[in-house]
């Protein structure tokens, strides 16, 4: 078991019908048409292994590479919403570091499920992913993002070319879902959330599992089922 903990509930995002999942030219530069750290933030989570899918939020709306429809017009999100997510792809690098930051940021939790891609009706992909959720609506993303840009930085170094490979040749996606996981822990885990003993609770410590936060209830493109 790594050491993040699981959102009770699983993922389905909703991406738009062009937008190019399997093999994508741009998982870097596009995110630049938003900002510059965002680009940055998608370029060193290629280096240490991970993705950086999207960022939905009151100052942002929905943005990140899975949502380039957003970033070339943000008219089409409909505007800001309020609470903070931000969802990446699974490394053990990035639980890791996503487990320190949401250490270091108040009101800001970080756990791992299974996200669905979807192309409306049309099941694309279903990967591992890290999520990160605050309990605040109004939650200040800059100083987190200054923060996360600056990690993943010092984590990426300066000898990986990840993302310029990415860039230059396509980026293609594979899942990484729970079977990367040893499946006896997680059996074990799952019988003691079950049981939910007092007593276990007190040997082992909190529950494998975490109650997700609201902000990600109710939309089709960002929905846990």
């Amino acid at each position: 078991m790594g050491v993040l903990p699981y959102w009770d509930r699983d993922m389905d995002v909703d991406i738009a019908s062009w937008v190019s999942y399997s093999l994508d030219f741009a998982p870097v530069s596009i995110n630049s048409m938003y900002s510059e750290q965002l680009r940055s933030i998608a370029a060193f989570a290629l280096e240490v292994g991970s993705e950086f899918l999207y960022l939905k939020s009151l100052r942002s709306g929905r943005v990140g590479t899975l949502f380039p429809d957003h970033l070339i017009d943000p008219e089409r999100d409909g505007g800001g919403r309020l609470g903070f997510s931000m969802v990446f792809g699974y490394s053990s690098v990035m639980e890791t570091l996503t487990h320190l930051l949401a250490q270091a940021v108040p009101g800001l939790k970080a756990g791992l499920t299974l996200c669905g891609v979807w192309d409306r009706f049309m099941l694309l992909d279903e990967c591992k992913v890290i999520a990160l959720a605050s309990e605040n609506p109004f939650f200040d993303e800059e100083p987190f993002l200054n923060m996360l840009t600056e990690v993943l930085q010092k984590a990426a170094g300066k000898n990986s070319f990840a993302a310029f490979f990415a860039e230059r040749f396509g980026y293609r996606r594979g899942a990484i879902s729970y079977e990367t996981d040893d499946v006896t822990q997680l059996a074990i885990s799952q019988l003691l959330f079950d049981f939910e003993l007092e007593e276990t609770r007190k040997i082992v410590g909190p529950l494998p599992q975490v109650a997700l936060e609201g902000i990600f209830r109710g939309t089709q493109e960002d929905s846990f089922a």
